[in-house]
């Protein structure tokens, strides 16, 4: 059975929230195009170091996500997190779902200290 759009994003955040770096690359297609203002990556290991950078800058952090707009196959969110001595209170992503898959997600933030 395919996943909808808004299962896939609920198991994205619930791995997202515990960290589950495996857990978060399995929503994503094997030949998924990540980009950031750090750059273009391609497939689940170019997801991975994304991913893997997200958390770096934000560990532990408590997500708020009061934006969630969903069009068909496509998803917006705004988003922020406080992680320690970090925030990131302008977090924006857009996600392109195929079939029960993230093909496309871009990801944007500015991290700004806390103390």
């Amino acid at each position: 059975m395919t996943r909808t759009p808004q299962e896939i994003f609920a198991q994205h955040g619930a791995a997202l929230g515990a960290a589950d770096i495996d857990r978060i690359v399995a929503d994503y297609s094997d030949d998924a195009v990540f980009i950031t203002p750090r750059g273009v990556r391609h497939g689940k290991d170019g997801v991975r170091e994304g991913v893997t950078e997200l958390l770096a800058d934000l560990p532990d952090a408590k997500w708020d996500i009061p934006v969630t707009l969903f069009g068909k196959d496509v998803l917006f969110i705004e988003w922020s997190a406080v992680s320690g001595s970090r925030r990131a209170r302008d977090g924006a992503d857009t996600f392109v779902f195929d079939g029960d898959r993230i093909r496309v997600h871009t990801v944007r933030y500015t991290l700004e200290s806390t103390t």
